[in-house]
Order: structure tokens, then C-alpha cells, then sequence
């Protein structure tokens, strides 16, 4: 039995770390861009009682640098039982750029909430670039102009930058080094010429390549993956897409401050990865179970099970490997600190991601009353 687990902790770890030889060549790519294109944009917040975080949302989109002819924003309050509406109201009242859609909780489900919102938002904007960003997001005077200089005409859509706002807590923490890691992974596999994920909060594509990937994926009432699922398809039709890594055209939220919050946002994420292309599947379960076998190994060494230390020297390695891409992608992302996390989280990352990983299996937990209707 000790033979067979060796065998395939080397099979997958070999594996594994073929992968992230490629991340890391991904991560070696330019990713600033300056095209000249102007085009009109539309920005597209779907808000849902968000009376607390939306003014800070709204007076960031007031501020854009961009061409104010050439931008519109829209919120589509999704049947918030707050004053969502109102502070969104006042705001088209006294600018033309800001329009409101209000959506009822009884209408088609279909979708999903969030992507039921957005695509209503789709359906009336006009701009020929959209651009998808959350109420609880704030943004830089050069965001819209950064996210758009990455366009060139070949580019379909362009992925951008998530930060968490600063936490104290341990768990706002851990969520700020996790999301600092998805846009290093992200920029790494777009770097490749593939594509895995991106945030949400974040992401901007040609109003013609929407249509051609089919929109939202329709009969899914799911809670998330609909930034990840559109990028995918839009990737598989023959798209070509952009890791947007302009300091400039970075995108600020707020972090989760205790447990419940973390664990929910984390299972309502990862949720998604279950309707993931079966490629990516595949490489997760191949990674998992590198994973697994490096920590059976560990636990039947120190039960006397073993004296092979090579599982550890394989664990050894591959942290090392993780550590240089995170320090690398660190420095494409012009992030200071998180040196001790990068460093903890390479030596703990397969225990970590045992962990983590069948969270994927699981429904997504509600969100703001709303629960997920097909998982």
C-alpha cells in the first residue's frame, strides 16, 4: 500500500509541477498594453442592499478620467429591500451616465440572481465594451482608461486586478493573500493562451463576443461562476484574452472580517468549479490527490508506518516551486509584503488545499436571502 501511494504522489506531483513550469513561463509575459482605442463603454453594478457601500461605488465611477461621452454606468437594483434604489436614483437624477434598473424578486429565475441582473443590464446598455464591477467596489481615477488600453483589436476580453480593502482580522487576511494568488493564477494560465477565472468585480469584454458565447449559462440558478463559466466559453469560441496588471486598474472590495463570512464567500466561489471546463477538472483532481498522497505519506511517517523521507523532499521541492511563483507573480502585480504568507502557504498548501478543494462539491450557501436554485 506504502508503494502505491509513493507511486502516484510521483505521477501527480510530476504532473503538478509540469503545470506550474507553465505558470510560471505565463507569468514572464508583458502584460501592460497602451492601446489608443476609445471605445464607448458601459459599466454594469449589480447591487442588492447595498445602501452602506454603493455612494463610495458610484462617486469612484464619477470620477473616471474616461471620456464622460463616451461611458455609461447602469445599476440594476436587484429587489433590495433597503435604499439601494434611492441612493442609485439620485445619482441619474443629476447625471445622464447613470441609469437604474429595478428588478422583482418574482421575476424568471432562469438564472441566477446575480446573472439574471446582469444580463438585464446587458440588454440596455449600449456601449460597445462592458464592463462588469460589484456595489461594494471602489476604484482609482484611471481604472476605466487602464481596462480599456489592454483592448487591442485582436483582444475579446480583459481581466483585471482584485484587492481587499485592509483587514486586521485573520480571516480578511488569509482572503487578501487568496485573492492575490487567483490574479497571479489567472494572469499565469492567460499567459499560457488558456483560461480559468477571473474576478467578477473586475472583468471587461466586447459586447459582440457576449452574444457569441451565449450569454450567462442559461438553466443555471447558481449563486457564482459567472464571471468564470462566460470566460471559459468565450476562450473556447476562439477568443483572446488579457491578464490587465495595471497597478492603475485595480479594483478594491471588502474583506470578510470573522470565520462564517470567509467560509461562506470561499463555498459560494469555489461552488462553481463543479461546472468548470473538464480539463481544468481533471488538472484539480490531479493536484488533489498529489496533495492527498504527500499527506498520507506524512502522517504514516510519523506514525512508523515508513522511513522513506522522499515524499518529503518531493513536498520540499514543490513548495519551493509554489514560493517562486508566488514571489514572481508578486512582482508583476507590484504588490508589496506577504512574504510570510506566500512562504506559510507554500509549506502548508497540501493541507490547504485538501481542505479546500471538495468545497467545490458542495451547494453554494445563501446570499442576501437569495439561495441557490440548481446545484
Amino acid at each position: 500500500m506504502i508503494n502505491l501511494i509513493e507511486t502516484l504522489q510521483i505521477i501527480s506531483l510530476s504532473v503538478t509541477l509540469i503545470f506550474m513550469l507553465f505558470l510560471w513561463l505565463g507569468l514572464r509575459r508583458e502584460r501592460i498594453i497602451s492601446s489608443s482605442w476609445r471605445p464607448t463603454v458601459t459599466v454594469l453594478v449589480a447591487a442588492r442592499n447595498e445602501e452602506r457601500d454603493l455612494p463610495g461605488c458610484l462617486e469612484s465611477l464619477n470620477k473616471q478620467d474616461y471620456p464622460k461621452d463616451l461611458c455609461e454606468f447602469i445599476i440594476i437594483d436587484d429587489g433590495s429591500t433597503d435604499a439601494t434604489g434611492e441612493i442609485a436614483k439620485e445619482w441619474s437624477d443629476k447625471d445622464a451616465r447613470f441609469r437604474v434598473i429595478r428588478l422583482e424578486d418574482e421575476q424568471s429565475r432562469s438564472l441566477g440572481p446575480k446573472k439574471r441582473a446582469l444580463t438585464k443590464g446587458f440588454d440596455a446598455s449600449s456601449g460597445d465594451v462592458i464592463i462588469c464591477t460589484d456595489a461594494d467596489s471602489h476604484f482609482g481615477l484611471g481604472w476605466l482608461s487602464g481596462m480599456i488600453a489592454c483592448f487591442d483589436e485582436k483582444t475579446t476580453a480583459v481581466c483585471g486586478m482584485v484587492k481587499f480593502d485592509p483587514s486586521r482580522s485573520f480571516w480578511g487576511k488569509l482572503a487578501a493573500f487568496e485573492g492575490l494568488v487567483d490574479s497571479i493564477l489567472n494572469a499565469a494560465v492567460i499567459g499560457i493562451g488558456g483560461a480559468l477565472s477571473c474576478f467578477g468585480a473586475n472583468f471587461a469584454y466586447r459586447r459582440k463576443v457576449f452574444n457569441d458565447a451565449g450569454g450567462f449559462d442559461v438553466g443555471s440558478g447558481s449563486l457564482s461562476g459567472d464571471d468564470d463559466l462566460l470566460l471559459q466559453r468565450m476562450r473556447s469560441s476562439g477568443g483572446k484574452i488579457r491578464f490587465c496588471a495595471n497597478s492603475q486598474s485595480v479594483v478594491m472590495t471588502q474583506s470578510p472580517q470573522d470565520r462564517r463570512s470567509y467560509w461562506n464567500r470561499k463555498r459560494r466561489h469555489l461552488s462553481a468549479g463543479k461546472r468548470y471546463a473538464f480539463h481544468w477538472i481533471m488538472l484539480a483532481l490531479v493536484v488533489f490527490i498529489a496533495c492527498l498522497t504527500t499527506d498520507l505519506l506524512a502522517v504514516l511517517w510519523f506514525a512508523d508506518y515508513h522511513s522513506n523521507l522522499n515524499f518529503a523532499y518531493m513536498w520540499g521541492f514543490f513548495s519551493l516551486a509554489l514560493f517562486i511563483i508566488f514571489i514572481r507573480g508578486k512582482m508583476i502585480m507590484l504588490q508589496e509584503g506577504y512574504w510570510i504568507w506566500s512562504l506559510t502557504i507554500s509549506l502548508v498548501f497540501p493541507l490547504y488545499f485538501v481542505v479546500i478543494q471538495p468545497l467545490t462539491l458542495l451547494p453554494a450557501p445563501s446570499w442576501k436571502g437569495r439561495s441557490s436554485k440548481h446545484e
